[in-house]
């Protein structure tokens, strides 16, 4: 949610939430957001697959992450059947 230009997260961690679209970050992207989201490897991740839409989970982490282009999003890791996805805001919903 961006709020006078403040960048100001929708879910909070512990929050259940269900995939609008199963368009997660892939490939090095991903590598590079896991070690931020999940630093002590809790949990199995997935670099390249994308869970189906509709699909259940939880949310156990979350960052704001500058990409080289300056912009800056937030992203949530997403555990949804004991794998973690990193997810944009705009792709959830409140479960």
């Amino acid at each position: 949610m961006n709020i006078f230009g403040l960048l100001i997260p929708s879910f909070r961690k512990g929050t259940y939430v269900v995939v609008k679209e199963a368009t997660c970050i892939r490939g090095k992207e991903a590598e590079l957001l896991f070690q931020h989201l999940d630093p002590a490897n809790k949990y199995a991740r997935n670099l390249y697959g994308f869970p189906k839409r509709g699909s259940k989970g939880i949310i156990v982490a979350l960052i704001k992450y500058k990409n080289t282009l300056g912009s800056t999003s937030i992203y949530y890791g997403v555990l949804i059947k004991e794998t973690l996805y990193a997810f944009e805001e705009k792709d959830l919903v409140r479960a």
